[in-house]
């Protein structure tokens, strides 16, 4: 659904579900476009070098989410590209849309030296979280959260909608 709906690229992106002590998270290196049951992996909220080796590359900053915010049990993340465009532009991402201010208020942007499953992003990325369902990683993407993937996915939509409004908005203020 990621994918089909334009919000990332075919390789771009991880989603993980918490169940108890235990994360199900996407393989590396597989398409979010088209994952199938055996592009899970399930691995533990500790450290767990055997079964992490297969896990998705942000696997840190996914654990770093559920053990600072205990009642999120999806982590979603994209490459959207109006939400990169706009991370590097506007910080924090505040919505001009009814529905974006409504269900996110402003988004805030994380600028990290090292943007990819860094230490720093797994430090920072949940303090963010604690104040909004979705942040975005400058130049890199946005990390939404829920219940659900579902709820995850409709913050994550959201934001890129607002996003896109956002861009034609002043594309169309530069053209009047």
């Amino acid at each position: 659904m990621v994918f089909e709906a334009g919000l990332t690229d075919t390789h771009g992106g991880n989603i993980s579900i918490r169940c108890g002590n235990y994360i199900v998270i996407k393989k590396s290196g597989k398409m979010l476009g088209y994952l199938t049951p055996e592009d899970f992996v399930v691995t533990t909220l500790e450290e767990n070098e055997e079964l992490d080796r297969f896990a998705s590359i942000e696997l840190k900053v996914h654990r770093a989410i559920y053990r600072e915010i205990p009642e999120v049990n999806a982590v979603l993340h994209a490459h959207s590209p109006y939400t990169v465009a706009c991370s590097l532009i506007f910080d924090p991402i505040v919505p001009l849309d009814s529905e974006g201010k409504l269900l996110l208020r402003e988004v805030p942007v994380l600028s990290a030296t090292k943007v990819v499953s860094s230490e720093e992003v797994a430090r920072e990325i949940p303090k963010l979280l604690k104040t909004s369902p979705v942040t975005v990683i400058k130049s890199h993407g946005p990390f939404a959260v829920g219940k659900t993937p579902e709820e995850a996915l409709k913050y994550l939509s959201a934001l890129e909608n607002s996003c896109k409004i956002i861009t034609i908005r002043k594309i169309l203020q530069e053209r009047s």
